[in-house]
């Protein structure tokens, strides 16, 4: 096996406990605990993997600074932040982490959406403050409800299976269908606009991709309920941010659950914190220990058969 130069960013002591094992076999493995610029990054040129987490991007300034490099691999689902473009003409592969996020996601969907109905973070608040407000806090149920899950891949249709599981009739959109999915689970694929008409609750799982880049968008919201409640636990860019805020501003969205961003972290000036009706998160949907393990897990397995000559399951470029 071939020593090789790797390069690990956004690295924590976990994962630089899974990732000691090279350096045990004779690799040489170099850590950035936290986010590179592109100019920092582009200082490693000798590098022959680079691992990177979702906040570092990896641009075509990157990829041509590092000539030696072979394999980018994510420890990430989205490849959003990689210029796959840049590293197909340069002969370099790309692979991801698929299938982590299917419970942390979905689990997380749910934790937003129960803190909205419920009153969860502002009930917190006043009992911390010594006050005892009940009546201020009178929640809605989830029972009953038409729950609209845009997207149905693995993460989507889980949270299908969840959303019936408290009671509600769900509806779901994707250009891919997962027909066996739906009658198992018992959901029924709409059209996108019947979806915002009928929904009481809209929940986002789709990746970011030209066509679905705000989807989510002034016109979209025109469609919704009155008083829809909005989860994103997917990609921040999906939804048109400006359009949320005025939407939630007038009461159209009476609700929002948000664990993503077009801008992460937010901007000092965002409204978003200021609002009562929102509840956010800094990207930890996916972030449970189990899920971090599996990461780290798929992406040593990854590096190894790559080293090995082999080509990677989760090669995608």
């Amino acid at each position: 096996m071939i020593m090789s130069r790797i390069l690990v960013t956004e690295s924590n002591p976990r994962a630089k406990t899974f990732f000691s094992s090279l350096e045990r076999e004779g690799h040489q493995v170099v850590y950035i605990d936290g986010v590179p610029t592109e100019d920092e990054l582009s200082l490693y040129k000798d590098i022959n993997i680079l691992s990177v987490f979702v906040n570092t991007k990896v641009t075509e300034k990157v990829v041509q600074a590092m000539p030696d490099l072979k394999l980018i691999i994510t420890r990430s689902t989205g490849i959003d932040h990689i210029n796959t473009r840049a590293a197909t003409e340069s002969k370099i592969a790309v692979a991801n982490v698929p299938g982590y996020g299917v419970a942390p996601v979905a689990e997380h969907t749910f934790a937003l959406l129960l803190s909205l109905l419920r009153n969860v973070v502002r009930a917190d608040t006043s009992v911390r403050s010594s006050l005892w407000e009940s009546y201020k806090f009178q929640g809605t149920d989830i029972l009953g409800k038409t729950f609209g899950v845009i997207g149905t891949g693995a993460i989507g249709t889980n949270v299908c299976k969840i959303a019936k599981g408290f009671g509600a009739s769900v509806i779901a959109y994707d250009v891919i269908k997962r027909e066996d999915a739906a009658k198992e689970i018992g959901f029924t694929y709409v059209e996108l606009d019947e979806l915002y008409r009928k929904s009481d609750i809209i929940s986002l799982h789709i990746p970011l991709l030209k066509e679905t880049q705000h989807l989510v968008n002034a016109d979209a919201l025109a469609k919704m309920k009155d008083g829809v409640i909005i989860i994103n636990t997917a990609r921040g860019p999906i939804m048109d941010y400006k359009a949320l805020v005025e939407a939630l501003k007038a009461g159209k969205v009476g609700g929002a659950g948000l664990d993503v961003f077009e801008s992460e972290p937010l901007e000092p000036d965002s409204e978003l914190p200021r609002l009562k009706n929102t509840v956010l998160t800094p990207h930890i949907a996916w972030y449970t220990v189990e899920a971090e393990i599996y990461i780290l897990e798929q992406t040593l397995n990854t590096i190894r058969e790559f080293l090995a000559g082999k080509t990677p399951k989760n090669i995608i470029t």
